[in-house]
């Protein structure tokens, strides 16, 4: 079931389809938040107040727009509370995510991840773990492999998927 039928079903009134987006996207939510905190208690707890604060807000969502992005939204003012209550400072380069990664998130969803099983091993691998939220320097510090090597696997395993950027 598409992203945009739940919204429009729980906007009237079933709302127990929620459940779907919350098992839909909590582990990347949390792999992303969990790069950023390194505690998974810290994370578990915001996990849950981003898909309240998701929750509150649904009937201002506009179910045409993507989910993963405004998820991405939620959890990056979390986490920016999450200091301030702290008074944790964050680096003045924190870079989150860039609208490409959203772009490439929805049309892997759009195509599904059935479609991995015309990839090999190895670019299943990237491919899951860059669904997980990681970024490209990561997946290559993580897997030992050069960052443009990464880059090349993750450009062919779109044109196996047709997965545009």
């Amino acid at each position: 079931m598409l992203d945009k039928e739940v919204i429009t079903k729980i906007k009237n009134g079933e709302i127990d389809f929620f459940e779907v987006l919350v098992k839909k996207y909590p582990k990347v939510i949390y792999s992303y938040l969990f790069s950023k905190l390194k505690k998974k208690e810290n994370c578990e707890d915001l996990v849950q107040e981003i898909f309240l604060s998701f929750y509150k807000s649904i009937n201002r969502f506009d179910e045409e727009r993507p989910v993963l992005p405004y998820l991405f939204e939620i959890a990056k003012n979390s986490l920016k509370m999450f200091y301030r209550k702290r008074k944790i400072f964050l680096p003045l380069k924190e870079e989150i995510i860039k609208e490409d990664d959203f772009k490439f998130f929805e049309d892997i969803e759009m195509n599904s991840f059935g479609n991995l099983n015309k990839l090999n091993e190895k670019e299943k691998k990237i491919f899951e773990i860059l669904g997980q939220g990681y970024k490209i320097k990561e997946i290559a510090k993580i897997l030992r492999i050069k960052v443009n090597t990464i880059k090349s696997i993750i450009r062919r395993g779109r044109l196996k998927l047709k997965i545009k950027k």
